[in-house]
């Protein structure tokens, strides 16, 4: 019984992979063929980069060849610097992240399979299949000991490339931000405070701490406003909309009946006419469902008058608005912005004030920056109890999914499942295999956008704390849905009838059972591999929408517009977790069953030649840049993966009364716990801060050297305490012999007079440190320098800290070195609320031959609204067609 028991399990298995593994393979191959042939024939599908006209130069990639395969040798062959300039910074740490963890998989692959594949597979419980390799067929405890050994040896691997990420990390963020690109950058010049002390509301008392500070800009309150200008948003969005509609409506309406040589309406240029007398004009309810009934176009032109003169009023009275503990400190360079960030955490007033710098106006969430210190604490506490709760309770159905993988084992206790066992092999591989991997997909991906709707209401200042948020707390949803969930519920699953049948032999039931999971992750990274990676490359969705579906939604001139100029930004915040997971379950299954890391390199290396084509020529770097930031928030969190292998590990050990090994692998976990304290001792307070030298240095001055020796950690914090004993005087350090004070304005300060480090003597000090580098290219100053020069890769990756701030520099890409300019009244309001600067929208409608629109203009004109129908026309067939830019459209991005 017991062996028919198990030949069936281990059929079951090999049948659910085969049934996994053949849909994939089609799928890959029919979504790869797919790619393949319309990759030059829809190139806005598969290569919008180089054919939207609004792309920035910078961002135009060369064109790929158009061999079937030469476009993957292209991509690959290209070096570090095309990435991170077509990519951004962001999309290069992810597939930096993809390709380092292939590396770590296919060094398991080369540390563990030799060793561990003998000692699982002979002279052990007769298991067949995968499991003859997995711990599950271990019967002699001293074989165990190969397995913790094992384990210290490629967790410490492990570790040490965690390591060496954080200080590679650490040393390109130096130098990413002392390029004169970011340092020129306004958000790399501002710093952003909350919950400031009630003494620094005053403006005359906050100078005194920050003396150096040229632009000042406080929060106030924008409740009222804000809300005015959301309700004209959604209302021009409508009037738009049902503008276009019936324009649209009349003249395919006139097509059609001078096609069939009926009479038409009249006159011409009457509306109504169109619309049955105007029994058809488009209405809506101002309040769902029970809101009064209005007539959209008269309504709508009214309305927007009236938003549009409220509005302007509010604007101009902002200033007076109630004041909130926030405030944005503009500097005239981002030394002194970084000198006074750094002094922050030393002086005693400010304690408990939060200090951001590196903050877009774009990134902020205006809402919560009325939030106090306690405010703050208790909507993050609701906030975790519901994601918490949440977790909880999505067990439910997560559970169920791991169930059906092992569903052919219910059948004995649950007799109205007893018709599975009639099915052919075929259609159970299929239901235990494909189907708990497809609906486990679709379970999660409903997760991503509440989590970000809690980031919100949990007080985040910023896009970037909402994304980190996610990412913390997506991570913790697939770790417990995806590995735990559904381990425990396949192991339960397939032991249930024997634990009822024996109580006592739980805990050697769950400890056999446990290791054979493994084929369900098996098939999961077959989906991932095969099915997801072609997917990507496929872009069934996007093609879809460009050949039919989008012809079809896109009825206004806007939308056809934006459907063709705008292109996907890839959200980090969900993208990471789900491949943390897939570098998580590798390392858990590692030495429990080592084959998984087989098919886990497999997969990177599939994933990171799809993302890697798709960063570069199909979608475009994220406006929100976090300057790689998600990079060592994975890793940190990749602990998670490495402390549940350990755990796992022990209670195999525990499982099978091993104590021995339980006390070595023991030593694992604490080893593991002190590198994670380490590292996060060690390098999260420098992410945000750049040693005061690095920037001296990078601006040429040759007698500062980039502190490589602890990458600023002593240099941070003497700068810090020097700033409060006179050090946040302008050029008390820097030599600038400038005494001019600064003033203050309506609103902001006035502009300090340039310092010895403004931006414009910036690039002339640069200027002439590049003459001198091309003059004498073989010395290793600042600027492009070979990376490779003088340091083996081999040397580089085991001993980090060669890989210096200058041969980063060399990689940076040359559009790195251009200075950003900006406009005065930009500069003036730039963190102001958007609320406050929002412009009157510009309603956009085509231009027909009837005199429609043109009539409709000028009705809204009476009111004050905006209406053009430049740059659109309707073709032969009363189809809305551009001929040009939206009205008002701006090309220069604001950064």
């Amino acid at each position: 019984m017991a062996g028919s028991t198990s030949t069936q399990s281990t059929s079951s298995s090999v049948s659910a992979f085969i049934s996994t593994l053949i849909p994939n393979l089609i799928i890959f191959a029919v979504f790869l063929l797919i790619f393949i042939l319309l990759r030059k024939k829809q190139s806005r599908v598969y290569e919008p980069r180089t054919t939207v006209s609004t792309v920035s130069p910078n961002l135009k990639p060369d064109e790929a060849p158009r061999g079937l395969f030469s476009w993957l040798s292209h991509i690959l062959g290209k070096p570090e610097s095309f990435i991170i300039q077509q990519a951004g910074v962001d999309g290069y740490f992810f597939v930096r992240f993809l390709f380092g963890f292939a590396s770590i998989c296919f060094l398991g692959c080369c540390i563990l399979w030799p060793i561990l594949f003998p000692v699982n597979a002979t002279h052990g419980k007769g298991r067949s299949g995968f499991d003859i390799l997995s711990y599950s067929n271990v019967g002699n405890k001293w074989k165990v000991f190969a397995h913790v050994f094992l384990s210290w040896i490629y967790f410490g691997c492990v570790l040490f490339f965690m390591y060496r990420e954080f200080v590679y990390y650490t040393t390109f963020r130096h130098v990413l931000q002392t390029t004169p690109y970011y340092g020129s950058l306004l958000s790399t010049r501002t710093l952003l405070l909350t919950e400031i002390p009630e003494i620094l509301t005053e403006e005359a008392e906050l100078r005194t701490y920050f003396p150096t500070a040229t632009n000042i800009w406080y929060g106030r309150d924008m409740k009222e406003l804000q809300k005015k200008v959301k309700e004209r948003t959604k209302l021009a969005k409508k009037y738009e909309g049902a503008l276009n509609k019936v324009v649209s409506k009349a003249v395919k309406l006139r097509l059609k009946l001078q096609k069939k040589n009926k009479p038409v309406p009249e006159p011409a240029d009457d509306l109504n006419k169109y619309l049955k007398d105007g029994k058809k004009r488009p209405t809506h309810k101002l309040k769902f469902l029970i809101g009064e009934k209005v007539d959209t176009l008269n309504y709508g032109a009214e309305k927007l008058g009236e938003l549009n003169k409220e509005i302007k009023k509010d604007q101009l009275e902002s200033q007076s608005n109630t004041q909130l503990p926030s405030v944005f400190l503009e500097f005239p360079t981002q030394l002194e912005l970084q000198k006074a960030y750094q002094a922050i955490p030393y002086n005693p007033d400010l304690k408990g004030t939060k200090r951001f710098s590196g903050i877009a106006p774009d990134d902020i969430i205006w809402e919560n920056l009325d939030l106090t210190l306690w405010k703050r604490k208790l909507k993050k506490f609701i906030a975790s109890t519901v994601l918490t709760l949440m977790i909880i309770f999505w067990a439910i159905p997560v559970a169920v999914v791991g169930a059906i993988s092992n569903i052919n084992n219910l059948t004995d206790k649950v007799h109205f499942l007893r018709f599975i066992n009639n099915m052919p092999p075929k259609l159970m591989g299929i239901i235990t295999g494909l189907l708990p991997v497809v609906a486990l997909a679709v379970l999660m991906s409903l997760v991503p956008p509440f989590i970000k709707k809690m980031g919100k209401i949990s007080g985040c200042i910023t896009i970037q704390e909402v994304e980190g948020y996610c990412q913390a707390w997506f991570y913790a949803f697939q770790v417990v849905h995806v590995f735990l969930v559904t381990t425990v519920a396949s192991a339960a699953a397939s032991t249930v009838t024997s634990i009822v049948s024996n109580p006592k032999s739980a805990m050697d039931l769950l400890g056999q059972k446990i290791p054979p999971a493994s084929n369900f992750y098996i098939a999961y990274f077959c989906l991932q591999g095969l099915g997801i990676s072609s997917g990507l490359m496929a872009q069934v969705v996007a093609l879809i929408l460009a050949q039919f579906l989008g012809k079809i939604l896109d009825s206004t001139p806007r939308a056809k517009w934006n459907r063709w100029n705008t292109l996907g930004q890839p959200g980090w915040s969900v993208i990471y977790p789900t491949y943390q997971l897939l570098g998580s379950i590798g390392i858990i299954y590692a030495i429990i069953a080592p084959l998984v890391l087989g098919f886990a390199f497999l997969t990177f290396v599939f994933i990171y030649a799809a993302y890697l084509y798709m960063l570069t020529y199909v979608m475009t770097p994220n406006i929100h840049d976090a300057r790689g930031r998600n990079y060592p928030r994975a890793l940190l969190q990749l602990f998670v993966g490495l402390y549940l292998a350990e755990i796992c590990l022990i209670a195999l050990f525990v499982f099978q009364k091993n104590w021995a090994c339980v006390a070595l692998e023991s030593v694992a976990v604490a080893a593991s716990a002190a590198t994670h304290i380490y590292l996060k001792w060690k390098f999260l307070p420098l992410f945000d801060t750049v040693p005061i030298s690095a920037i001296k240095y990078a601006k040429g001055d040759t007698t500062y050297q980039y502190p490589m020796y602890d990458q600023g950690t002593k240099e941070i914090k003497v700068e810090g305490e020097n700033y409060w004993q006179g050090g946040n005087q302008l050029g008390l350090v820097d030599g600038d012999s400038s005494s001019d004070k600064p003033q203050t304005g309506a609103g902001a300060a006035s502009t300090l007079p340039e310092s010895d480090y403004s931006a414009k003597n910036e690039e002339e000090n640069y200027g002439s440190f590049k003459k001198d580098l091309e003059a004498k290219p073989e010395e290793n100053v600042l600027g492009k320098v070979n990376p490779a020069k003088g340091v083996s890769w081999l040397k580089r990756f085991f001993q980090p800290k060669t890989e210096t701030f200058d041969l980063i520099r060399g990689i940076i890409p040359d559009a790195y070195f251009n200075y950003v300019t900006y406009n005065d009244d930009f500069i003036k309001h730039a963190y102001d609320d958007p609320s406050v600067q929002d412009d009157e929208p510009h309603i956009w409608v085509a231009r027909d031959d009837l005199g429609l629109s043109e009539i409709e203009k000028n009705k809204a004109l009476e009111h004050g609204v905006d209406v053009s129908d430049e740059n659109t026309t309707f073709d032969a067939k009363g189809k809305i067609s551009y001929t040009g830019p939206p009205p008002s459209y701006e090309e220069a991005i604001k950064v």
